[in-house]
């Protein structure tokens, strides 16, 4: 039998007797794994504080017929102020079922280090949870390949003003560049389906490139005016939304509780 030791976040849980949990792990070392957590479940248990979702933690994982099962788990940090509001669980969960949707047997370690970033934020009333959720998203889309280019205009290299950002293409255009392609009959329209368009204000353009190129320690210090919130959540949502092709039941429940 072979052991082998990882740093990990608990991603989902799911019951599988009275005293046993199977769990969905993304480690610094071995990527996406699942794990066998025999009697985690008991009170008694030293892994039952390591072994819950949301919990960051030192796994040592037992390796046979290429399954796993966790010999012993060392609790680093629980974010447990997570629960302290059902917007800001909702939100972790969604953080989590991202996660497990993009995650892979190659480890991003950029990838756990922002999601550890964003539990932490909502565990510690860091940020907002609309910044967190966005820059979350516009990062996450970058770090697994979908790295827009948000600094300026596509055509004419035009830095300010009012943009247009074509979702699948990844790029942004100023609004006489888009006038322009209108006139010509170009005009990309969310009802077309390789054009998917949203509108972006100057200063929801800056904060989305601010969270694609700012360290990760650094992702949420920054500050955005109330009418750029709105255009700048839509355009981070729906840009890892489309480039991944699905929803999220998560962020479903998220989006109904926020208010």
């Amino acid at each position: 039998m072979k052991e082998i030791e990882v740093k990990g976040l608990v991603l989902r849980t799911v019951d599988v007797s009275e005293s046993d949990r199977m769990l969905t792990l993304y480690t610094e070392e071995m990527g996406l794994v699942s794990a066998y957590a025999r009697g985690s479940r008991s009170l008694k248990s030293r892994k039952m504080s390591s072994t819950q979702q949301f919990c960051y933690a030192s796994f040592m994982l037992c390796e046979r017929s290429d399954k796993y099962w966790i010999g012993e788990a060392m609790l680093i940090e629980s974010f447990f102020g997570i629960r302290d509001t059902l917007p800001g669980l909702a939100l972790a969960g969604y953080i989590a079922e991202v996660l497990s949707d993009v995650g892979t047997a190659e480890p991003e370690r950029d990838l756990l280090r922002l999601a550890l970033n964003s539990l932490y934020a909502i565990a510690n009333g860091k940020a907002e949870l609309w910044k967190i959720k966005a820059a979350f998203e516009a990062r996450t889309a970058s770090v697994i390949g979908f790295m827009p280019d948000v600094l300026a205009c596509q055509a004419c290299g035009e830095g300010g003003g009012e943009f247009f950002f074509d979702i699948m293409a990844g790029a942004i255009e100023c609004r006489d560049c888009h006038k322009k392609r209108e006139a010509r009959g170009e005009l990309m329209t969310e009802a077309h389906e390789s054009h998917i368009v949203y509108q972006l204000s100057e200063g929801a353009k800056t904060a989305l490139g601010y969270c694609l190129y700012a360290p990760i320690e650094k992702i949420f210090s920054f500050s955005i005016g109330d009418e750029d919130v709105r255009l700048f959540e839509k355009a981070a949502e729906g840009y890892l939304l489309n480039h991944l092709e699905r929803g999220f039941k998560t962020l479903d429940f998220y989006n109904e509780v926020r208010e």
